[in-house]
């Protein structure tokens, strides 16, 4: 007799996708071998507790549920290399997940998360973290002690300040940070060497320190939506800049300096309060840069 579920095994591996799943039968989860498990978009509201017997699991989805808890057993998966917890309904994290050391890929986004535990800081393999559409107010230094980690998004929360422990991330490529509450940046900002994106979009920025234009590989700028009146006058340090975003600020006038961004190719200044077309503009129009104003 096949099974209700007409469950997809392949290798060490399950997939119950998008089967509408308010429950999982007890041969489901069957055995202790599996390394990958899948139950993205389903309606369970508890996590299943016949998981946490596949200690060799390396892939767990289970986003886009209604699970209301994160159990602390989550910490015995410690070989759990990818996690998605992203789109389901809890408040809390459990200490626990500082256990998952071999963790890479981590999303917690869509929750209902106001605070994180510091046992975060634990997770040293990580180089991914999405905490997009929570209720986070601030920024935890525990994840600033993440040391491998290369890409962060923290968009659509409500966070004021940046840590000044920020410039610890030394490693980091990508700054997701759009729709938060920040008004300015801290100057530790300068020391992420490796920061190549960053996206402010929809904050409450009216400040850049001058520190902000040491950073050498950054190569996307997204500042739409803020409430910057004038930019740093050293902004054309910024030699790798290759596409930057200004739309929606009070901007009046630009920084002579710009006229060093040979790199730049697109400029968009549109919706500020210029009366009088910048002359930095020609020599970067003239490099092959797409300015909109």
């Amino acid at each position: 007799m096949l099974h209700q579920h007409h469950q997809q095994y392949t290798r060490g591996s399950l997939d119950l996708d998008g089967r509408q799943l308010a429950n999982l039968e007890s041969e489901d989860l069957s055995g202790t071998s599996l390394q990958k498990i899948s139950l993205y978009n389903n309606c369970l509201t508890r996590f299943p507790e016949q998981i946490f017997h596949h200690r060799d699991l390396k892939v767990l989805n289970i986003s886009c549920n209604q699970i209301a808890e994160l159990p602390t057993e989550i910490g015995l998966l410690r070989q759990l290399q990818m996690f998605d917890f992203g789109h389901n309904q809890a408040a809390s994290i459990p200490a626990e997940i500082g256990e998952l050391r071999e963790l890479k890929y981590l999303y917690l986004s869509d929750n209902g998360f106001s605070q994180l535990p510091d046992s975060l800081r634990q997770l040293q393999a990580l180089c991914y973290l999405n905490l997009t559409d929570n209720k986070l107010v601030e920024l935890p230094t525990a994840l600033c002690a993440l040391a491998a980690l290369q890409e962060l998004r923290l968009y659509n929360n409500a966070i004021t300040a940046l840590p000044s422990e920020i410039g610890l991330l030394g490693q980091l490529r990508e700054l997701h940070l759009m729709k938060n509450r920040l008004t300015t940046l801290p100057s530790e900002i300068a020391q992420l060497s490796e920061l190549q994106v960053m996206d402010l979009e929809n904050n409450a920025i009216a400040y850049l320190p001058d520190q902000f234009c040491q950073l050498p590989k950054l190569a996307t700028l997204n500042l739409r939506f803020n409430q910057l009146s004038q930019l740093p006058e050293d902004l054309g340090a910024l030699s790798s800049l290759v596409s930057l975003d200004l739309r929606a600020n009070r901007l009046s006038q630009l920084p002579t300096s710009m006229a060093q961004m040979k790199n730049l190719r697109r400029l968009d200044l549109r919706w500020n309060d210029f009366d009088h077309y910048p002359a930095v503009l020609e020599p970067l129009i003239q490099q092959g840069c797409m300015v909109h104003c």
